[in-house]
């Protein structure tokens, strides 16, 4: 990874385009240097092989006019004797065009006598052909006489070994040359390269201490022109981006306060206005008794009873929603949950005529939490379908699934989208829009005995098992209620 960000990096990219960009000029330059001098020293050749082709032919007129073999033979191996010299090889031929004689450097250039000659129709002029075998360039031309017209012919080869010698030692000077440019080319190049991008490298690390948390933090203003005036901005926006998040902290621990004030205030006035009921009936109660003067009959002290026990579950309720404990939480299977909630509600839901479709996955990952605190959730949330639907019956539905990727692995392996989710379905009348926000709220209710603590609790657990809980309900159709908890670590059964 570290590898592939560096070759992501835009000063890699940078320095690779500069060192490409004179790398490859370079090779082009000399490679063009290389072509033209090339063809320099191939018309300079042809130029020497025609000037030694025209002295040749001047000094074999008297010994072809007579035919003296011997003479011609030695002008041929003095002309070819020097080492500089660039004849190889040398033929005379008379002017019925057969060969007189013919002579060689060295025993390297003895195939060029091999292949037959053809002399051109023309006999008043230079011919010079490249050889398509060998390294050399054959040179014919007629012997004349300005009375006698032409005597005889002359054919040279004129070896390239020089010029190839010549074009390989400028070879060797182009390579050193080029290393040279290239090396200074390159470290100027990069260290050019280097100073434009350092301030962008110094932005783009104040950007990620940004992210990472360190509001406020200022860089170096380096640079010129428009990336110091970037630079300059960025310091400006981190220190108000830094006041303003200090001004958002304070107003949220404002608003913190208000609404634990506010929150308090509620839970008192619910909690005053649960137990105000139960205790006025026995204020008139012992009221009645007192005024009276007679004692507690058993009815009153069944209704006294019952009103102090009512008074203890709200409390109850109240100190469940505010002071949870703190349960023991362990590996369990949310089928067996359901299972135990339905055994419960099993004779309610058939004296009220309602179709219950279970849809339970086989192979449910296990989640870690409270058996009992789960078994409350549920139970709620089936007792609200039911209900909803007491004068509606109708079908509730209960469904189970995951979402999953990789079979058998630990949750710190994978992404939090690994969850198990119970879907709770029923066909009553649907909750009022007004009311679809409300439902969490303590004390919130619509039920005539309803205290408004249960589903108030029933978020408090779902939060507890760090899940979620959402509500979707349309009116005359029915509400959806869709618990989610995520997988600690993913078992099958």
């Amino acid at each position: 990874m570290r590898f592939k960000k560096i070759i992501n990096s835009i000063a890699f990219r940078t320095s690779v385009t500069i060192a490409v960009l004179i790398v490859s000029t370079t090779i082009a330059v000399g490679w063009l240097m290389l072509r033209e001098e090339k063809k320099v020293l191939e018309a300079e050749l042809r130029n020497k092989g025609r000037y030694l082709a025209e002295i040749m032919s001047y000094n074999v007129v008297e010994p072809l006019l007579y035919e003296e073999r011997h003479a011609i033979f030695s002008l041929l191996q003095v002309a070819m004797k020097s080492r500089e010299s660039l004849i190889v090889y040398a033929e005379v031929y008379d002017k019925d065009r057969e060969r007189v004689v013919s002579a060689y450097k060295d025993e390297r250039f003895r195939s060029i006598a091999l292949p037959p000659y053809r002399f051109n129709d023309t006999t008043d002029g230079i011919d010079i052909r490249e050889d398509e075998n060998l390294p050399v360039y054959r040179v014919s031309m007629p012997v004349n006489i300005e009375t006698l017209g032409t005597i005889g012919f002359l054919r040279l080869c004129i070896t390239k070994e020089f010029l190839y010698s010549t074009i390989k030692a400028m070879q060797k000077k182009l390579y050193l040359l080029a290393a040279g440019v290239i090396l200074v080319g390159i470290v100027p190049g990069l260290w050019m390269a280097r100073n434009i991008l350092r301030p962008i490298l110094i932005l783009n690390n104040g950007v990620k201490m940004i992210a990472e948390g360190e509001v406020g933090v200022e860089v170096p203003v380096v640079g010129e022109g428009e990336i110091r005036e970037l630079a300059m901005s960025f310091n400006m926006m981190s220190r108000k981006l830094k006041d303003l998040i200090n001004t958002i902290k304070s107003a949220q621990e404002h608003l913190i306060r208000t609404e634990k004030l506010y929150a308090v205030g509620e839970f008192s006035a619910g909690v005053a206005h649960e137990i105000k009921n139960p205790l006025t009936s026995i204020k008139m109660l012992m009221q009645t008794v007192k005024r009276k003067r007679q004692a507690l009959t058993d009815e009153d002290i069944d209704v006294i009873e019952g009103e102090i026990n009512r008074i203890d579950h709200i409390v109850k309720e109240f100190l469940a929603f505010a002071r949870p404990e703190k349960t023991e939480k362990t590996d369990v299977n949310i089928n067996d949950i359901l299972e135990e909630v339905m055994t419960v509600t099993m004779p309610m839901i058939e004296q009220s005529s309602i179709h219950l479709v279970r849809t339970f996955s086989s192979s449910l990952p296990l989640i870690r939490g409270s058996h009992d605190a789960l078994r409350q959730v549920f139970l709620n949330i089936v007792l609200n379908a039911m209900q909803a639907m007491d004068k509606w019956s109708g079908t509730l539905e209960i469904v189970t699934g995951y979402e999953s990727g990789v079979m058998g692995r630990e949750l710190s392996e994978v992404s939090g989208s690994h969850k198990v989710i119970v879907t709770i379905r029923d066909t009553g009348p649907g909750i009022p829009e007004e009311n679809i926000n409300r439902v969490f709220d303590p004390f919130f209710t619509t039920k005539e005995e309803g205290t408004g603590m249960g589903l108030a609790i029933t978020h408090n657990i779902v939060n507890d098992h760090s899940g979620k809980i959402e509500i979707d309900s349309t009116r005359g159709k029915g509400t959806t209620v869709k618990v989610e908890f995520p997988l600690i670590r993913e078992k099958y059964l």
